[in-house]
């Protein structure tokens, strides 16, 4: 290969010429002199020098064209180079905008004035739409005025007021996050803080720590509350309908009077959940845990249990007709009054594992067989 040094001394040193390429020239001009009697040899030299003399033109040609295309290769770097200096000033220019714009936001959460703060809430979630960097921070930022702002340490649980407006309007730019922008490790701490009453319709919670917070009559409707932690929340009289709360943690959690129906429960644990008096209707309650679980005077007509665990959970007056039962499992639990009506693939030993299931309320076939079985009488102690 050769280097660049023996490159341009080949463009420069005139390489040999083959004795074909003079003689075909040569006898070029011998036909140009009309030919006859004169040696087509004797024109050589004429030869040669024509054809140096086209040489020559050519290589100057060819040093001219390569002097242009590396002034053109200059002007095209130096106009790179100035681009790039350019979008350096202006993405430092950008930066520095963005920096001034959110410690203006920062100071405004801390004005005495609500309008203030709220100005400075909507501010702060401009930035985070403007800048995909900060968007984080901003989040755990209004989190954090949340929790500063409604916090339920030391209060009385019973004496909670409905949720102040500067901290609905940072629970609504939080509702509005890009979540896809987010890691899995990245949650949004709201626990132990009172939202009652708040507006969260639609809005996107997947992920977010609401434990021990009181969510008392707040509306939920479409909200993702998927892989939530709600244990211990207190969701009275909340309204969850349509929302998504698969894999959601809801241990201990009160759901009484909650309207769930049509809501996604696909693995929830709701294991000692209070749901007394709630609406499931229609919920989906696939591989749900609900062991000791209140789900006394329940509304689950059309839900699907299918595979969930309701091992001695109290179904007293619930009213399950309708739901799919399959692989449900009833071990232990109380199903006095309950009504199993049009329900499907429910087996007797589903009903069997359960307590009271003489006084459950059945489709005429299943309450036929259940009546034709033997009765169960208690073993009585005999004295010696």
């Amino acid at each position: 290969m050769k280097t660049i040094a023996e490159f341009f001394q080949a463009l420069i040193v005139p390489a040999p010429i083959a004795p074909e390429i003079i003689r075909a020239k040569a006898h070029e001009l011998w036909k140009a002199q009309g030919g006859g009697n004169i040696n087509p040899d004797a024109n050589w030299q004429a030869a040669i020098e024509q054809i140096r003399s086209t040489e020559r033109i050519s290589r100057r040609s060819f040093f001219l064209e390569l002097i242009r295309v590396f002034i053109a290769s200059l002007s095209t770097g130096a106009t790179i180079f100035g681009g790039s200096i350019l979008f350096l000033n202006f993405s430092q220019g950008e930066n520095r905008l963005i920096t001034e714009r959110f410690t203006r936001s920062i100071e405004q959460l801390g004005n005495a004035e609500e309008t203030i703060r709220i100005g400075g809430i909507y501010a702060l979630e401009r930035i985070a739409n403007d800048s995909l960097r900060d968007g984080w921070t901003i989040m755990e930022v209004l989190s954090s005025f949340v929790r500063g702002k409604q916090s339920i340490k030391g209060q009385d649980l019973t004496q909670l007021s409905a949720i102040r407006t500067d901290a609905q309007a940072a629970l609504t730019a939080i509702a509005r996050r890009k979540i896809n922008l987010e890691t899995e490790q990245q949650y949004l701490d709201l626990s132990s803080t009172n939202l009652r009453e708040a507006n969260l319709v639609s809005a996107n919670l997947d992920r977010a720590k609401l434990n021990n917070s009181s969510l008392i009559q707040a509306d939920l409707r479409s909200a993702n509350l998927s892989n939530s932690n709600l244990s211990h929340a207190n969701l009275n009289s909340a309204n969850l309908a349509q929302a998504q709360l698969n894999d959601a943690n809801l241990i201990q959690a009160n759901l009484s009077n909650t309207n769930l129906s049509a809501a996604n429960l696909e693995r929830v644990n709701l294991n000692k959940a209070d749901l007394s008096d709630a609406i499931l209707d229609g919920a989906n309650l696939i591989n749900a845990s609900l062991g000791n679980t209140n789900l006394s005077s329940a509304i689950l007509i059309g839900a699907n249990l299918q595979g969930a665990t309701l091992s001695k959970a109290n179904l007293t007056k619930a009213d399950l007709s309708g739901a799919n039962l399959k692989g449900a499992n009833f071990a232990g639990a109380n199903i006095n009054k309950a009504d199993f009506r049009k329900t499907k693939n429910l087996d007797i030993t589903q009903i069997e594992q359960a307590q009271n299931w003489q006084l459950a309320i059945y489709d005429p076939a299943i309450d036929l067989i259940l009546k034709a079985k033997p009765a169960i009488v208690p073993a009585t102690k005999t004295h010696s």
